[in-house]
């Protein structure tokens, strides 16, 4: 998960939500049309680099959703009007009326909402990114076993071997090159920990960006430790 921060809602949609407010048409998403709803949905995934706000995956607007980090249903029951709050929006993978079924981020994550949203990581939290970590291989766990973490690893299938494997392919191919055989040097690795999540003078983000800053930490140590064994063997050699 990567942190998301909100750059403040567009212009245009705050003008429909205060129009709209108490009215009869205040149901989102049914109320909000395109061209308008395309342009909230454009103006989510710039803020976010054009990932999802979960699963870190590459998005656009052909391939992800609006989706409310408190479920939509819950505002509306609680506070009339607050299922438009732009502040409780994101957007994820995948897009509306995908057929296939995905068993990790949105969809797998569904309306889960529990404790009034203490257990949900969410990534709008500025230290999201320190609640988890993740390997070389792509697999994810909770740091410290923080409990949130674990609940929303489990809740959002964050684990699922789908993701884990896009992780890994993603990772494996920046710190070891696209046949597997050019490793990043220390100096290289050590500059892109310290950019990889540095948006493009375009605004994206490289896909799953913290995933790849976790790894190359521990491939800079692996680096290390093969380094002291080698200093070690030559000072054996010479006695």
């Amino acid at each position: 998960m990567k942190y998301v921060r909100k750059a403040g809602e567009p212009h245009e949609y705050r003008e429909w939500r205060n129009q709209v407010r108490g009215t009869q048409d205040e149901n989102f998403p049914n109320g909000l049309r395109n061209p308008l709803k395309a342009r909230l949905h454009a103006a989510l995934i710039h803020e976010q680099g054009f990932l999802c706000a979960y699963t870190m995956k590459r998005i656009g607007q052909e391939t992800s959703h609006i989706e409310h980090i408190k479920p939509e249903t819950l505002c509306r029951a609680e506070c009339v009007g607050s299922d438009l709050d732009y502040w409780n929006m994101v957007a994820c993978f995948p897009r509306e009326g995908m057929r296939r079924t995905y068993r990790y981020g949105a969809q797998e994550r569904d309306d889960w909402w529990e404790n009034g949203g203490a257990d949900f990581v969410k990534p709008l939290d500025p230290n999201c990114e320190k609640r988890f970590r993740f390997d070389l291989d792509g697999n994810i766990a909770p740091v410290n076993g923080h409990a949130a973490a674990t609940k929303t690893i489990a809740k959002l299938g964050l684990d699922h071997p789908t993701l884990t494997e896009d992780r890994k392919r993603v990772i494996r191919e920046f710190v070891f090159g696209k046949d597997g055989n050019d490793p990043l040097s220390p100096q290289s690795a050590e500059h892109h920990s310290a950019t990889i999540c540095a948006a493009t003078n375009q605004g994206e983000f490289q896909e799953f960006c913290v995933a790849i800053r976790d790894a190359l930490q521990l491939h800079l140590r692996d680096l290390s430790r093969q380094a002291r064994r080698r200093n070690f063997a030559r000072r054996q050699a010479r006695l």
